[in-house]
């Protein structure tokens, strides 16, 4: 059995043999780098844009919380002292809305988060505050929305001691 011209014996070596084989070869790794370097700035951009969005989530609880426990801590006198034989004070949607509306307004959060959406909802002696905001995304990425929505709830309740 013969083996074609072209290709080299493994037992005899010689130069014309290395020769060909990286004329072959040549640019490979040339290709393999680009590829290489595409896929790193892809993996780059994609941890800094999730680690953004991370780190925007967790503002946006921390903020929802402090909301909600000013909402609770503006309960009224007449909520702890009304005589109910409740353990939780009593709190009101208005007295709420307005206290999560004050915090919001003293820490700055409406000037700091522009888009920023505020509900709030009592139930029982709970208060819920939930915030949704837009966030834009710190490298955009053709293809893909460069906006996205953050969510965020916190919610208190105040115990009579």
């Amino acid at each position: 059995m013969t083996s074609p011209r072209w290709s080299c014996h493994p037992l005899r070596w010689d130069r014309s043999c290395a020769r060909r084989r990286a004329g072959a070869e040549q640019g490979q790794i040339t290709t393999m780098l680009v590829l290489f370097t595409v896929c790193l700035l892809l993996a780059i951009i994609a941890v800094t844009d999730v680690s953004a969005a991370y780190l925007r989530r967790q503002a946006a609880t921390s903020l929802a919380d402090g909301a909600a426990l000013a909402a609770s801590n503006g309960a009224a006198a007449a909520g702890v002292y009304g005589g109910g034989d409740d353990e939780f004070v009593t709190i009101g949607q208005p007295a709420a809305k307005a206290a999560v509306d004050n915090y919001l307004r003293d820490t700055g959060a409406y000037a700091k988060y522009p888009g920023l959406e505020v509900a709030v909802a009592v139930e029982d002696h709970t208060v819920t505050v939930s915030l949704s905001m837009p966030f834009e995304l710190p490298v955009p990425v053709p293809g893909v929305a460069g906006t996205t929505t953050i969510h965020a709830e916190g919610s208190s309740m105040m115990p009579i001691y």
